[in-house]
């Protein structure tokens, strides 16, 4: 079982990127499934219907989601759709917990996959996320295992991502880091379960994690308290992972890294 997960799509040079290189990766490795973090997807923020469909047709099977899937009013009907999931550990008081899940199962070559989406505690979400850490740990105890169970924790530091290795290792098959745009090199397998802080961000190359940079410079150089997200216009990267399991006994046998670059 080959599964392809890829990072952060952020902009236009993320679905550029998605529509050039994801066939070529799906022949190339033999691509079971593929999942994709789609909270940057319009405009750097959230998803629109049309995007989805277009990264949908492009070969994306399941989309995550993260602290940016509520700025557009449309993807509360994208959270319907059964092959979505968004962060499951919202505040049961707030309105945006009412739409959409947390989790769901899906089937690929008779193996029953889970996927989940978590906000870490060090993402900014205007304090719409409860503990991950408590949540999860009683959604493990109330739910049986499945076959594969892959997790995206989107969240802001490589502490709390490496944390929540050591608190649910050997508990699920995967757990991929998102938010921070930038793909780390410590990929493993730790008590049989997959890992990578950060898968990295598909998107504009050049820009700050995708961004364009010159309000972003500003604020770091002191001239302005705030910046503007406009997804940068440079040429695109694709980051990803490729995750491989044994079709007889559901173990994660390798991890592989991927990075491409527009040429």
């Amino acid at each position: 079982m080959n599964i392809l997960f890829i990072g952060d799509i952020f902009g236009k040079a993320g679905r550029k990127a998605i529509k050039n290189e994801l066939p070529k990766i799906i022949q190339k490795n033999m691509v079971d499934c593929v999942i994709a973090n789609a909270e940057n997807t319009t405009h750097g923020r959230s998803l629109s219907i049309k995007h989805y469909n277009e990264l949908k047709n492009a070969g994306i099977n399941y989309f995550t989601f993260g602290n940016h899937t509520w700025h557009l009013e449309e993807v509360l009907d994208i959270l319907k759709k059964p092959n979505v999931v968004r962060p499951m550990n919202l505040d049961p008081s707030i309105p945006e917990s009412k739409h959409g899940s947390g989790s769901i199962t899906f089937k690929v070559k008779n193996k029953t996959i889970r996927l989940t989406n978590l906000l870490g505690n060090t993402v900014e979400c205007h304090k719409m996320q409860t503990n991950p850490f408590p949540l999860f740990t009683q959604f493990l105890k109330l739910n049986k295992p499945v076959d594969i169970h892959i997790v995206d924790f989107h969240t802001e530091t490589t502490s709390e991502k490496n944390a929540f290795l050591l608190t649910f290792a050997s508990k699920v098959s995967a757990i991929l880091g998102t938010h921070t745009h930038v793909q780390s090199a410590d990929e493993k397998i730790y008590k049989d379960t997959v890992y990578i802080t950060d898968v990295g961000m598909t998107g504009g190359s050049l820009g700050v994690i995708g961004a364009e940079p010159e309000t972003i410079l500003d604020m770091f150089m002191g001239k302005s308290e705030r910046f503007r997200l406009s997804p940068s216009k440079s040429k695109y990267q694709l980051n990803a992972v490729l995750l491989n399991f044994d079709d007889k006994t559901n173990q994660p046998k390798s991890i592989q890294r991927i990075y491409i670059y527009e040429s």
